[in-house]
């Protein structure tokens, strides 16, 4: 993958998390729905904090923590896109940035981030594609420096 293919693929995850919260907060205000026989819940919920809504009560401490790991997570970014000795690790970098990117700018730009996504085996954790993205995107990369190559 070249970095402008990595730089795209950021782009897209990015804008994809952004228009599903926005659907979620259209479709889902108001109202639950269950997929799947119940085993994924679709559920709006607006989190002010961390993950869970930590530290809710402390926005400005949420966001400057969000913003520096963001800004830390971009110093790598940058020679992950112009190096192709980091070719293995681009992909999972690409979808792990932008999960970062958006709940970082729904938390500078919206006070908060939008949350919908419940899967039964969590029972308590709602999460939004952003989380998913960073999960898988922070595997990827992991696997890819392990794997090495380029």
């Amino acid at each position: 993958m070249s970095g402008l293919t990595t730089l795209i693929l950021s782009l897209l995850g990015f804008a994809g998390d952004e228009i599903s919260k926005e659907l979620a907060r259209k479709k889902l205000a108001g109202m639950d729905r269950e997929l799947f026989g119940g085993k994924v819940k679709l559920m709006l919920r607006e989190n002010k904090g961390f993950a869970m809504n930590k530290l809710e009560s402390n926005r400005k401490a949420v966001v400057t923590v969000s913003a520096a790991v963001f800004a830390v997570l971009l110093v790598f970014y940058i020679p992950v896109i112009a190096d192709d000795g980091y070719r293995a690790v681009r992909p999972g970098f690409a979808l792990l940035t932008a999960g970062a990117a958006g709940n970082v700018y729904d938390r500078l730009v919206k006070g908060r981030v939008t949350d919908f996504i419940n899967v039964s085996v969590f029972k308590s954790i709602v999460f939004n594609i952003a989380d998913v993205l960073i999960v898988v995107g922070g595997l990827m990369a992991v696997i890819g420096e392990i794997i090495g190559g380029n």
